[in-house]
């Protein structure tokens, strides 16, 4: 398997484009975008279907492209997080968060398929950890692992323990070599053959990456494949709870069970309902929402004392459990129209809730009409995007259009942007900007593409209070959408208008659907024109659930098979 995977390595197209940049300014620079990234289904096979958009003032019916998979073959290496779980779950061992890189906080979505490559300083890290983890394992474990000191018991470890860690079966070549392995140790002691074994198994690429190429085809698969069982079970496990199938689902895949569909959707509904699933999720949707750049959001703490690490490290956990609550039980409306936050007494008090007692963060259900708009009135998105000093239309509108509207891609700050932003008079209020920027050619172009979407959010400071006035008067809270179709153009007044635009059609559900896959297929789906992500579509579009998304998209029959490009 080892060999299948060099070889394959040479045909997988492997292909980054560049993340998309911000627009007209250099203030868009940290705008929540999505990558634009080679990848996806083949759109050249197949027949031909219809497929629902959002343009206009309702859906319409254009064609679709009938089988094709919803993910090319392919090759995809684990994350430090995916190698931390898995070592725990198979081998008992809880190492370090940080296995080949420094946490850098990243507040953008990295795991994408065609982006993970293997370089001489990550080898060595992989080295190093499967050296530390295998004498731990063996240390605390050995008893667990081998029930006598034998050959026998060895290859008893060897087809369950490594075979999990490897999400297949080995086949009687692999079992001789780490038979072999054990031997070598044995000579010391059948621990240190246990360790040697291990640590072996820890630098396999079986191990470090994730397979998704079909049943071992000479030369390499062609056109499109089925991915085999326990490909599939892998698939699903690492979709939900970013680790290697749990011990009913690999018997469910090892028995060949999984391929019965009533078994693979009964698994779908068995982890969706898993606490590490909820708490995978989450952390995914927090991509989506904001929620990762709080980790790096700082405040100039002269004009807003109150941001202290404690608030930061709540308003994080405050919003991340608003995800996590939005994605397990939630429809796709609570989104932007949810009453719900997450709050302790501190909080309650900085954002005037009333009724909140306690330390420990809490669901309430507030009335306040500003704090009635889900995702888009929670103190910690409007925190995430702003300014240090100040507010921000432009990164509120940012997040508004990528994440919610899915307006398109926007190109690069043309030559000149910095220029004129730096020409724009000091100590102007942020509607003002705004102004200037929609009446300058070059920024008109981009800018007023989001900065309306921004400005509705003008009555919430840089950490996320509301107020109706300031020292000038009344804060203006309108806009007009002129940009995004027939489906949302026109004056709003607020968030409360902005979400009862989303909610009148499909626009909010689709682009929760185009955010949320590219998590669980590893790739950008924008353009994707496949049935199948359409019939994804249709189906939260018609219950609301994300639960049912999940469901939908993980028992598709287009989400086990593979284009070969």
């Amino acid at each position: 398997m080892g060999l299948r995977i060099a070889a394959c390595i040479g045909w997988l197209s492997v292909v980054a484009a560049p993340v998309l940049m911000g627009a007209c300014s250099s203030d868009v620079s940290q705008g929540n975008q999505p990558p634009n990234m080679a990848g996806g289904g083949s759109s050249s096979t197949g027949g031909t279907g219809s497929i629902t958009t959002t343009a206009g003032t309702g859906p319409m019916t254009q064609a679709c492209t009938e089988g094709v998979a919803l993910a090319n073959a392919r090759l995809w290496r684990l994350t430090d997080a995916q190698y931390v779980n898995a070592v725990r779950q198979v081998f008992g061992v809880v190492t370090g968060p940080q296995v080949t890189e420094a946490d850098s906080g990243a507040a953008d979505y990295t795991n994408l398929s065609e982006l993970t490559v293997v370089n001489d300083g990550i080898v060595g890290k992989y080295q190093t950890s499967a050296h530390d983890v295998a004498r731990q394992a063996v240390k605390s474990h050995y008893a667990t692992f081998m029930a006598c000191d034998s050959e026998v018991c060895a290859q008893q470890f060897i087809r369950n323990r490594i075979a999990r860690a490897f999400g297949r079966r080995l086949d009687d070549g692999e079992v001789t070599g780490y038979l072999d392995l054990f031997r070598k140790g044995l000579t010391q002691s059948p621990q240190d053959g246990v360790r040697l074994m291990i640590e072996a198994a820890l630098q396999s690429p079986s191990f470090l990456y994730r397979t998704e190429l079909g049943a071992p085809q000479a030369g390499g698969p062609t056109g499109q494949v089925t991915l085999t069982v326990h490909e599939v079970a892998s698939l699903i496990s690492f979709s939900l709870t970013n680790s290697v199938p749990d011990q009913q689902l690999w018997d469910k895949a090892d028995t060949n069970a999984l391929l019965d569909p009533a078994v693979l959707s009964a698994e779908v509904d068995r982890l969706l309902d898993l606490p590490e699933t909820k708490a995978n999720l989450a952390d995914l949707g927090g991509y989506w929402l904001g929620v990762q750049k709080l980790r790096r959001t700082e405040k100039d703490l002269t004009k807003f004392p109150e941001f202290t690490d404690e608030l930061k490290a709540s308003l994080q956990q405050s919003a991340q459990l608003f995800v996590q609550d939005l994605l397990a039980n939630g429809k796709v409306t609570d989104l932007v129209t949810s009453k719900r936050m997450f709050l302790n007494e501190s909080l309650a008090n900085l954002y005037g809730v009333p009724g909140v007692t306690g330390a420990d963060i809490k669901a309430v259900d507030t009335t306040l009409p500003e704090r009635s708009n889900g995702i888009l009135s929670q103190p910690g998105m409007l925190t995430a995007y702003a300014r240090t000093d100040r507010g921000d239309p432009i990164h509120r509108g940012l997040f508004s259009f990528y994440a919610l509207v899915c307006g398109g891609s926007i190109p690069p700050p043309p030559p000149g942007a910095l220029d004129i932003a730096k020409g724009f008079p000091p100590n102007l209020s942020e509607r003002a900007y705004a102004g200037l920027r929609a009446d300058n050619g070059v920024c008109k172009a981009c800018h007023s593409r989001f900065d309306p979407l921004g400005l509705v959010t003008e009555r919430y400071d840089p950490i996320g209070r509301y107020h109706e006035t300031d020292a000038a008067g009344p804060i203006d809270q309108s806009s007009v959408f002129a940009t995004l179709g027939p489906d949302l153009d026109g004056p709003v007044n607020g968030l409360a208008d902005l979400s009862a635009k989303l909610v009148a059609g499909r626009r909010l559900s689709d682009c929760a659907v185009q955010n949320l896959s590219m998590f669980t297929l590893g790739h950008d789906v924008i353009g994707d024109t496949s049935c199948a992500l359409q019939s994804v579509k249709d189906t939260l579009a018609q219950t609301g659930k994300f639960r049912d998304f999940y469901k939908a998209l993980l028992t598709s029959p287009a989400f086990i098979k593979r284009d070969v490009k």
